[in-house]
C-alpha cells in the first residue's frame, strides 16, 4: 500500500507530511502519524481510518464514538501479533478475500465506498490487505481452538432453554424442538467456547509482544469525530 510505502521512510520522524493547497502552499500538515508500534510493525492513523470508515469491524459500529478508536486499534494490534507468531508463509484464501471486499462495497454502497476511496487517494485493492489480515487471523484461531472446544449434553440443553427458546419467542416465533436445532447450537457454543480461549491466547502474546501505542497520535482521531 502506498501509505505504508512511504511510512516506512518516515517512520523514524513519526509523521508524513504534505504541501497542502491553500493561502501557504509551502506550509507542511501533519496528515498522518503512527498510532502504534507491534514488534517493529507500524499502525498508522491512516490504518485506523479506514477499517472505521469501511466497516472492516462490523460490531466496532455499535461502539460509543469516543470508545471506538480504542478498541478498533486494540483489533489491529491483536492482529498483528497473532500473525507474526502464527501466520509464517500462509495468506488469506483470495476468493474469501474478494467475498469480503464485495460484502464491504456492498454495505456502503458503490458511490459512497468510491466517494470515501478517493477521499484517501486510494482504491477498492488498497482495503484487501486489511481484509486479508483480518480473514487470515480469524482463520489461524479458528484452527488452533476450534476443534478443542468440547460440549456435552448439559450444556447443550442449558443453551436451548436459556437462549434459544428466549430468544425465538423475542422474535414471535415458535422454538423449534431441540432435536432441529442441535447441530446449530452445537456450533454456537462451539464458536463461544472458541472465542474465548483465543481471547485468552491473544491477551497473553500481546504480553509477550513490544507493542508502543502513540496516544498523542490516537487523541487526533478522537478529536475529529
Amino acid at each position: 500500500m502506498r501509505t505504508w510505502t512511504i511510512l516506512a521512510r518516515l517512520s523514524a520522524a513519526g509523521i508524513l507530511l504534505f504541501l497542502a493547497p491553500g493561502p501557504s502552499p509551502c506550509q507542511p500538515q501533519v496528515v498522518d502519524c503512527i498510532v502504534a508500534v507491534v514488534n517493529k510493525q507500524v499502525i498508522t492513523l491512516t490504518d485506523l481510518r479506514l477499517v472505521d470508515r469501511f466497516g472492516v469491524y462490523e460490531t466496532e459500529g455499535k461502539a460509543e464514538a469516543a470508545d471506538r478508536p480504542a478498541r478498533l486499534l486494540d483489533k489491529l494490534i491483536d492482529q498483528k501479533v497473532v500473525l507474526d507468531l502464527a501466520a509464517g508463509s500462509r495468506a488469506a484464501e483470495k476468493e474469501k478475500v474478494e467475498t469480503s471486499l464485495e460484502s464491504l462495497i456492498g454495505r456502503l454502497g458503490p458511490e459512497k465506498a468510491r466517494a470515501e476511496l478517493e477521499a484517501f487517494g486510494l482504491t477498492s485493492e488498497d482495503l484487501k490487505p486489511y481484509l486479508e489480515e483480518k480473514i487470515l487471523c480469524e482463520t489461524i484461531i479458528a484452527e488452533r481452538f476450534a476443534q478443542s472446544a468440547s460440549i456435552n449434553l448439559k450444556e447443550i440443553e442449558a443453551y436451548y432453554a436459556e437462549t434459544y427458546v428466549p430468544a425465538q419467542k423475542k422474535l414471535g416465533l415458535e422454538p423449534r424442538p431441540m432435536i432441529a436445532v442441535l447441530d446449530t447450537i452445537e456450533a454456537e457454543i462451539k464458536r463461544v467456547k472458541a472465542d474465548a480461549q483465543g481471547a485468552l491466547w491473544i491477551k497473553n502474546l500481546r504480553k509477550q509482544a513490544e507493542v508502543e501505542i502513540r496516544m498523542d497520535c490516537l487523541k487526533k482521531y478522537k478529536e475529529s469525530l
